[in-house]
């Protein structure tokens, strides 16, 4: 290993990836000058969307500068107030400023709570006078804080509002936001909105004056040679000797997610250094990916509801022999069917007989009618809901099993402790 750089550095997965960062090809261009173009256009505003995970927000920290970027969080923002109010903490803007004017010639600003004031807020801030009084010949204002002067503020000093997770903001609040950015984009306001990529419309859907003002930019599921390149550029860095075929297994278990790559690449990184291994074997492999599986413990809980299944009552449920010797009920033989190789993210109903086919040692009867596993997967589906209500974690629809969270799915491939 290099003594120059550690793991820590060069594998990144919950935050900016310096070292290991990949600029993915869009067409004949990248993602990172669309977006840097999409910013650039007034009065437009960019939508980019794509998976949980997928490098939405990376993204934008590589197209825009830190001191530039006022980033939001919509799982903060429950109603309007919410929005304004992390607008203000970003721009460190106290809540009340105080003007002491001399001789109608001087003022000098003192402020109430804690931040800075820019120049042109404290301006603004003194048209809206909430107290005033006289001491000799000095007049003391107190205003309080301008909704209209905080973008103004973000407009001036050519800042880029970036509100992340818009999905989870509630629909009467993401429709003022929208008639808000809709307003202030054509007073010069730069905004990017990050959002799921079956929610991508919300903005467009709640406020239609914005149709032909908006840029969307759908990020694409990570193939496996952009996974590959975050292996290839970080172990070159550590000076650690890894085949193509290990980091094809590598960019292959992470499931289209970039994050994913960065842990089980950490995880590779720092097993191999406590163990003082020269190489990459199988079961080294196998330990990393169980080590970053542990990061996902708070997957545990939901998983043992949703293999609980609804109440049953005096009723035994059926349980199905696997080739292994285990008897197990459909919940969860189906489950099991979808941690199995080849990793997918998406699987028709014949995909899921088939799977289950290949667990079973006898004949499987009912396990593979359609209306059984319907049945099962909507059950699942409801249970994922009630216990990660904040998750999109895996739909059933037309027939398919979608698994929207590839780190749920991730979990269930290399958590042992629930197939035993």
């Amino acid at each position: 290993m290099s003594e120059k750089y550690s793991a820590e550095m060069i594998f990144q997965p919950k935050s900016y990836p310096v070292y290991t960062y990949v600029d993915r090809s869009l067409g004949n261009s990248t993602y990172e000058k669309r977006m840097k173009r999409a910013i650039r256009t007034p009065g437009n505003l960019v939508v980019v969307s794509g998976a949980s995970k997928s490098g939405k927000t990376v993204l934008c920290h590589r197209v825009v500068a830190e001191h530039e970027i006022v980033d939001l969080s919509g799982s903060q923002i429950r109603e309007a107030d919410d929005f304004w109010e992390q607008i203000a903490e970003k721009l460190e803007l106290p809540t009340e400023i105080q003007i002491t004017e001399n001789e109608g010639v001087s003022a000098k600003t003192s402020t109430k709570g804690e931040g800075k004031v820019s120049v042109g807020i404290s301006a603004g801030l003194s048209r809206q006078t909430e107290k005033e009084h006289t001491a000799g010949n000095s007049i003391a204002k107190k205003s309080l804080r301008n909704n209209t002067q905080m973008m103004r503020s973000l407009i001036q000093e050519d800042k880029v509002l970036v509100i992340d997770d818009f999905q989870y903001i509630e629909p009467e609040v993401q429709q003022y936001i929208a008639r808000t950015l809709k307003t202030e984009l054509f007073h010069g306001l730069k905004a990017v909105i990050l959002t799921l990529p079956h929610r991508s419309d919300d903005a467009i859907r709640l406020n239609p004056d914005l149709i032909g003002r908006t840029t969307v930019i759908d990020i694409a599921p990570w193939s496996l040679d952009e996974l590959k390149k975050i292996a290839e550029k970080g172990f070159a860095l550590l000076s650690f000797p890894i085949t193509p075929d290990d980091i094809e297994t590598l960019a292959r278990e992470s499931i289209a997610s970039p994050q994913l790559m960065q842990e089980n690449c950490l995880s590779l990184a720092e097993e191999a250094k406590e163990e003082s291994a020269s190489d990459v074997t199988a079961g080294l492999l196998q330990r990393a990916f169980a080590m970053t599986a542990t990061n996902y413990e708070y997957y545990k809980q939901p998983l043992q509801a949703a293999l609980k299944g609804p109440a049953q009552g005096r009723k035994q449920r059926k349980k199905y022999a696997l080739d292994q010797g285990q008897h197990v009920d459909g919940y969860k033989l189906l489950l099991l069917s979808i941690s199995k190789d080849p990793p997918e993210l998406s699987f028709s109903v014949e995909e899921i007989k088939q799977r289950i086919l290949d667990l079973l040692a006898d004949s499987p009867g009912a396990a593979l009618s359609t209306l059984y596993i319907s049945n099962i997967v909507n059950h699942i589906e409801k249970s994922f809901q009630k216990s990660l209500p904040q998750l999109d974690t895996i739909e059933w629809k037309d027939k398919t099993l979608y698994i929207l969270d590839p780190f749920l799915l991730f979990y269930l491939r290399w958590d042992t402790d629930w197939k035993g």
